[in-house]
Order: structure tokens, then sequence, then C-alpha cells
């Protein structure tokens, strides 16, 4: 109230100014001046004009106090308006951060999806078990998951451009439901094989649209941090999946999972709607125009330029032409180059093995602590860390999180190996420094090579070709995953036990921050355009940081001769 009255208060004094200098022409009307009187007043301007002419000392302080009085009137109008800018920015924030939550929310479901083989194979396995299983068939319990993500990821690929990012988040849950039901009723280790490939179904649909999402919706301040709440989203998801699963009986468990997409549809019918690139690609201008109004107050605006039609023909031609961008354009095949060298490393470096068999980890390297203790603090440090990073990683680059990561995670899987070791050979050492070295290496993962790979995903990949290279490089990695998921126990055997394995992943996190620092480009503070025109001229970090080296000498060059000039 106060705005406005100073608002109009403003507009009334500029009001009465004006007409008091007789410049008002809405008071025209019956008060217009006759010709003699326009005479007369012309008159009078000029003997005024000659006066003030003739007053050297009086015209500075008078035409002082008439800017004084007007810069006091603009400044005090300005305030209110500004104000309420403000405000309209922050409410399309505001916005796009709800609406992007609530599709990040699809990411519990993945971490569920995730964690769910870490207590279903040591209850499987035990004397007890309904389902009996052996212990060779557990890296196909665990692997099963991935090994039908690729087959989601072709899903996500076919029907992503058509059916909409926000739909195909609320597709998931079908899915989801469907592995989880039969898991909760196999009889028999097929039935339970068969749920966890429904599961990987859901999972190779889920990240894809999210991602992208994100990328269209939100302004490149606030993308960073959200890229990286997915991740933390998930890893609630897993610290949900340990506790229940050490609490609960792993049928009742599954049933209750069930119930889960009942969250994520909820706060996706109420939070979030479709993507102005996407209504505005498929020919929908009203509805896109109406999007970035409710995202941006604007709306014209979009964040990266869509190119589509309403024709199928063109679509294709389309889709055509960015499979040859992806694979032929610099801006496609070096950031798809980096995506999968990243990923790769990312299993080298042991993180996805401490979430798929976190139970049975634990058991190999002689703790005394109960494992199911200790992936549950796994659980929470892990939901620490993802929720942290997400926090900060508007206001750091990814390339000090990722090198931070890197040595960190040596660091830890360093001193773990080592107590490890001297509790398989009979010493007196606290498991305590198992488990703590474990726990820290899960937070520098955190940190960085966990979330950061998964964020960075869309960021790296113009627009023309994101929804191809979204499905593909999802289920790739996730091939990747299934190798070495499987090749788990076979690695184990081979490097001698648990212990062995920690300092093979202590020196693998080490190189990694080798190649972080040569080939990881920082996309930090900048927008879509930029990190395109990054992959255009550059190959690796290094090559850009000789270019800008040799720009900055150039322009003192440039500066030097002009001076000398």
């Amino acid at each position: 109230m106060v705005e406005a009255e100073d608002a109009a208060g403003c507009h009334g004094q500029h009001h009465d100014l004006d007409h008091g200098r007789g410049q008002d022409p809405a008071h025209g009307g019956d008060d217009m001046p006759s010709a003699r009187d326009r005479g007369r007043g012309e008159d009078e301007e000029a003997e005024t004009e000659t006066l003030l002419a003739a007053d050297d000392k009086k015209t500075p302080i008078l035409v002082q106090v008439v800017s004084a009085e007007g810069a006091a009137a603009d400044e005090k109008c300005e305030k209110p308006i500004d104000a309420v800018v403000e405000a309209k920015k922050h409410h399309a924030s505001r916005r796009q951060l709800m609406a992007c939550c609530a599709v990040a929310s699809v990411n519990l479901l993945g971490g569920v999806c995730l964690a769910h083989s870490s207590s279903l194979i040591p209850a499987l396995e035990g004397p007890d078990s309904e389902v009996p299983v052996e212990k060779h068939h557990a890296a196909w319990i665990a692997s099963a998951l991935v090994l039908a993500v690729p087959v989601g990821s072709l899903v996500s690929l076919c029907v992503n451009d058509y059916v909409g990012r926000l739909s195909l988040c609320k597709l998931i849950s079908v899915p989801f439901f469907v592995g989880m039901a039969l898991i909760a009723s196999a009889g028999s280790l097929s039935q339970v094989v068969a749920g966890r490939l429904v599961l990987g179904l859901a999972a190779g649909i889920w990240h894809g649209p999210s991602v992208l999402y994100i990328s269209e919706v939100a302004d490149k301040n606030i993308r960073g941090g959200l890229g990286a709440f997915g991740p933390a989203v998930a890893s609630l998801g897993i610290l949900v999946c340990y506790a229940m699963g050490a609490a609960l009986h792993w049928r009742t468990h599954a049933w209750l999972n069930c119930l889960l997409p009942l969250v994520t549809l909820a706060l996706l019918y109420a939070l979030a709607m479709e993507t102005p690139v996407w209504l505005r690609a498929h020919g929908s201008p009203e509805a896109a125009a109406a999007a970035s109004l409710y995202f941006y107050n604007d709306p014209d605006k979009v964040l990266s330029v869509a190119s589509g039609g309403k024709k199928k023909k063109k679509r294709e031609r389309t889709g055509a032409a960015a499979w040859r961008m992806l694979f032929l354009d610099p801006r496609g095949y070096k950031p798809l180059i980096i995506i999968h060298a990243v990923f790769i490393v990312q299993q080298i470096v042991g993180i996805y093995i401490s979430i798929y068999y976190a139970v049975s980890f634990f058991k190999e390297t002689g703790s005394t602590i109960d494992p199911y203790m200790a992936t549950i603090l796994i659980g929470v440090v892990r939901l620490v860390g993802c929720s942290g990073v997400s926090l900060v990683l508007s206001r750091l680059g990814r390339r000090p999180l990722m090198i931070a990561s890197s040595l960190g995670q040596a660091a830890a899987m360093a001193v773990s190996g080592y107590a490890s070791r001297r509790i398989l050979a009979g010493d007196s050492v606290s498991s305590m420094w198992v488990v703590a070295g474990v726990l820290v290496y899960i937070l520098f993962a955190c940190l960085g090579w966990q979330v950061l790979p998964w964020s960075m995903m869309a960021e790296l990949f113009p627009h023309e070709v994101r929804s191809a290279a979204q499905p593909l490089n999802t289920g790739v990695v996730h091939f990747y995953m299934f190798v070495f998921l499987q090749l788990y126990p076979t690695v184990l055997d081979l490097v001698g036990g648990a212990a062995n394995l920690m300092f093979l992943f202590s020196g693998t996190s080490a190189l990694s921050a080798v190649f972080v620092f040569v080939f990881l480009p920082e996309t930090r503070g900048r927008t879509l355009a930029e990190i395109e025109e990054y992959f255009r001229h550059n190959t690796t970090f290094l090559t850009e940081r000789r270019r800008q080296r040799r720009e900055r000498e150039a322009r003192r060059e440039a500066q030097r001769a002009r001076g000398a000039v």
C-alpha cells in the first residue's frame, strides 16, 4: 500500500509540475489560449529569457533546484518499480525451483531401484529364505536392473519428443509399480530377476526426461544446484531403502515400495508444467507462451532455441540432423567422448559397487559392525553429501569439486583398506576405521563423482542433440555399470579380497584427479551457448587455458603499442 501511494504521489507531483508550466495537453479543451494570448505569452517568454540571461548568478541555482526536484521525484518513482520487478523475478525463480524439484522427485524412485538389491540379496541368501539363491546368482540380481536400463533409455529416446518431458516423468510410475509387485509376490529366482528387469526399464526412462526438464526450465543461476538436487533425492531414496531393508521382511519392503509413486505423482500434478522449449518445438505456441509467462514472466522467453515442427516429416529430418551433429560436429562428439570417459572412470573408482553390494561389501572387510547398520550410515552420509553439494554447486566450479572428490576418495579408501588388511590379518584394529574410511569415501564421492557426471550430462550438449544424446548416454552408461557389477565378484577374488580392492579404488581415484585437470571443462556460470562455443574451439581444458593466455598476451601487446604511440 505504501509503495502504491508513493507511486501515485510521484505521478501527481509530475502532473502538477507539468500543469504549472502549461505543458499538459490533456487539459487543453476550453482553456486553450487565443492567438493574442499566445502572442503575449511569446513576448513574455522572450522577456523572461532576457532577464534570466542577464542574471548569471541566479540561473544555475534555479536550474539546480528544478533538476534536484526532478531527480528526487524520479528516484522516488523508481523505488517501487524496482521493487515490483525484483518481486516478479523472485516469484518466477521460485516457480522454476518448485517445478524442477517436483520433477526431480522421480529420483526418489530411482534411488530405491538402485539400493533395493543391497538388502534383497542377503535376505535371499539366508538359510530360511523363501526363494533360496546361490552366491553366484547375486551378481545377476544386482546387475539385472542395469541390464534393462538401455531398453528403458531406448523407450525414452523413442517417445521423449512425442509425449514431452513431464508426461514421461509421470509414466515412470507404471513400470516401477509392476517391478516391485513382481518382487513382492515372487516364488522363484526367475520372478525376482524379472522384477529387477522391469525396475531397470523404469530406471532407464527415469533419468533422461528429469535432467532435460531442469536444463530447459531453470535459469543458469539456479541450474547447477538443481542438477545436484536430483542425486540428493536419489540418496534419500537409497537411505529409505536401506532403513526399510534392515527393519522389514523383504516382501513387506517391496510392497511398501509400491506406494512411493503416489508421492511423486502428487508433486508433478501440483507443481510442474511442460517446458516452453518442448511446447514451442511441437507447434503449441499458445501453451509455450503460457508456460514461459509462468516460469519467466515473459511469454516469449525460452532458454534454448528448439528446432522442429508440427509435421512428422520435418521432425524426422530434424532427428537425422541431430544424429549427424552428435557424431560429426565437434559440439556433439567432443562432449559425447568426455561424458563417456567420465562415466567409465566413475565405475573404476567404485561408486556404484558401494551401493549395489553395500551389505556384502562390509561383510568382506572383516568389520564386526552390523553391515545393515553400516549401510544405513552410508545412506545418511550420502544424503547429507548430495544435499550439501547442491548448495555449494552454484558457488564453486565443477572442476574444483571433482578434483577434491578424487583426492578425498583416494585418501579415505587407503585408510579403510589398510584397516581392513590389519583386521583380516588378525591384528587388534577397531572396525570403526574401516567404516569411517568408507563413510568419508562416500562423502567425497557425493561431492563430485557420484553427482556431477549426471548433472553435466545435459549441460554439455546443445539443444539440437540433447534429446538424442540423453537416452543414448543413459543406456550406454548403465551398460558400463552392468559390466562392472558383473565383474565385481571376479575382481574381488583376483585382487585377493576387500582390502586390496580398496587400495585399487584408492589408486584409480588419485588418477581420476589427473583426468579431471586435463579434460573436464568448467560449466559454472556459462550459458548453454557458451558451452557450445567451448567445444567448437577446444579439445581439452588445457587447450582453452593456452588460448586464453595467448589472448591476454595479445591484449597486453596491443595496449603497450597504443601507449607507445
